[in-house]
């Protein structure tokens, strides 16, 4: 019996021991596992649907903000306004310091707040997209500016900062278009003789230091006039009215034209007007022939004008040059009379450049004429 006592003591509490074991182990596993499952699952679906919800709001925010604005295409509005996609970008203002005042913007453009919306397409009610940096048309190099940082470049051995791109001859943009003339000699009474090749650029495109890059990618220099006999020659090889680009004539510049560029630069720092001019060939700066004001009002100016207007100059303010009239003009080229001339005027050194348009860049030239030592043929 004792025995017997012993064995139903010991299965008693082996049982007891396997139920407490299975009472922790069957809701760890089973039915507290499922509801550990079920709890974990409905926190992961508070979390869910937490961010779903939170998501939700947001899309609905970013498609009202999208709704609300259109991403601009200032290529295609320059092609249907003809005017530069620098030039309509600029207009708006800084897209990151709020909206832009598209009725102030047309009245820079001098459209309606209509034809510009409708180029951009952004109606009424609808605001521009602030654009991603890499594509502002600012810091696109396929044409041919920079993002405004300055970049100095080396012409026949002197070394300009500016702040866009330049190009070899087989680089400039498909809309940069030219001509290249027969390369000519030309004799001095010293008896040099040095060659000249006149560049027609009917797109008008290039400004000064592109000229004078093209020219030095050639084998020579923006041509250096030294003499009246070299003056007369140089310049019977742009004489056509096609090299010579105009100001309106209606405008307050009456109609004065801007010739072919020469290689007479003014270091940065000359005294102004008519200090410092250097010749990019490193030519003495002996011979000058600037443009003598022929006409000017004298109600306006002084009883010591001119008062006959002519042909040739009918412009009534004083006009002597150089006068660096705009501020920073330190390049120069035949021109600055209301027909084609021989005499220099000096000009911005924006003037043509590519990328931009002549408003700004205070008008456009149609040529430049390179000097080489040798006969480049």
């Amino acid at each position: 019996m004792k025995r017997n006592k012993r064995k139903s003591i010991f299965w008693n509490s082996a049982l007891t021991v396997l139920i407490l074991v299975l009472m922790v182990f069957i809701p760890a596993c089973g039915g507290g596992g499922g509801g550990g499952s079920s709890s974990t699952e409905t926190e992961e679906s508070d979390s869910t649907g937490t961010g779903t919800g939170t998501a939700t709001a947001s899309d609905a925010a970013d498609t009202s903000t999208t709704s609300n604005c259109v991403s601009p295409d200032f290529t295609s509005a320059s092609e249907t306004l003809g005017i530069s996609a620098s030039t309509i970008e600029s207009s708006l203002g800084d897209p990151t310091q709020g909206p832009p005042d598209f009725a102030a913007a047309a009245t820079t453009l001098g459209i309606t707040e209509t034809e510009l919306r409708d180029a951009l397409g952004a109606p009424e009610g609808t605001e521009l997209c602030e654009p991603d940096s890499s594509s502002s048309t600012s810091s696109d190099s396929s044409s041919g500016t920079s993002s405004g940082s300055s970049t100095g470049i080396t012409i026949n051995g002197i070394t300009f900062d500016i702040d866009h791109d330049v190009f070899t001859w087989s680089e400039l943009p498909a809309d940069v278009t030219y001509e290249r003339q027969t390369v000519q000699s030309y004799t001095s009474s010293e008896g040099d003789t040095h060659y000249y090749e006149a560049v027609y650029v009917s797109s008008g495109n290039l400004n000064w230091y592109q000229a004078a890059y093209l020219a030095q990618d050639a084998g020579g220099y923006l041509a250096s006039i030294t003499s009246e006999g070299e003056n007369t020659f140089v310049f019977n090889l742009v004489s056509d009215e096609k090299y010579f680009w105009s100001f309106p004539e209606e405008g307050d510049h009456y109609g004065i034209s801007i010739g072919p560029f020469l290689g007479g630069y003014q270091p940065d720092g000359s005294v102004e007007p008519d200090g410092g001019w250097s010749w990019l060939s490193g030519e003495s700066w002996s011979y000058t022939n600037w443009a003598v004001d022929l006409y000017c009002d004298s109600s306006q100016y002084g009883p010591d004008c001119n008062t006959t207007a002519s042909e040739i100059d009918q412009d009534p303010r004083p006009n002597n040059q150089p006068n660096d009239s705009a501020g920073g003009q330190p390049v120069m080229g035949f021109g600055e009379m209301n027909v084609p001339v021989a005499t220099w005027g000096d000009y911005l050194d924006t003037v043509g450049q590519y990328g931009l348009d002549t408003q700004s860049t205070g008008g456009s030239s149609y040529g430049f004429v390179i000097e080489y030592e040798s006969n480049p043929n």
